[in-house]
């Protein structure tokens, strides 16, 4: 059986459906990560289906033309990441009725791991 959990951002201008188990999530501490408290929760493509216009949403391009980080411009909350091939990562933390406290929630070492992006 397939879960549905719906998240939005904070205002509740953008909101989605994610048709997955809620499952690993990783809280990581790079550069955009450590300032955003951007909660990652994996999962494939053709299971988040947007509710909302996509033209409402904003997206903050850093290290890739294909990867994103699409938020709010009302709130400016951070909904989900693109460019990681055929998956999405969802920010957790906008789950409507789940308290990430609840939740198994791994670390993963950003900071150290990941190729530094661009200088200019």
């Amino acid at each position: 059986m397939t879960e549905v959990h719906k998240l939005s951002c904070h205002c509740g201008d953008i909101e989605l459906e994610v048709s997955y188990a809620l499952g690993r999530l990783l809280e990581c501490n790079c550069s955009s990560c450590a300032r955003s408290g951007f909660l990652h929760w994996k999962v494939p493509v053709e299971a988040v289906r947007l509710l909302t216009q996509k033209r409402r949403l904003s997206v903050y391009l850093w290290r890739d033309v294909d990867g994103g980080h699409h938020f709010c411009p009302t709130c400016g909350t951070a909904v989900f990441r693109t460019g990681y091939r055929d998956r999405i990562s969802v920010n957790a933390r906008c789950l409507v009725g789940v308290d990430v406290f609840t939740l198994d929630v791994e670390r993963w070492d950003g900071r150290s791991e990941m190729p530094p992006g661009p200088t200019m």
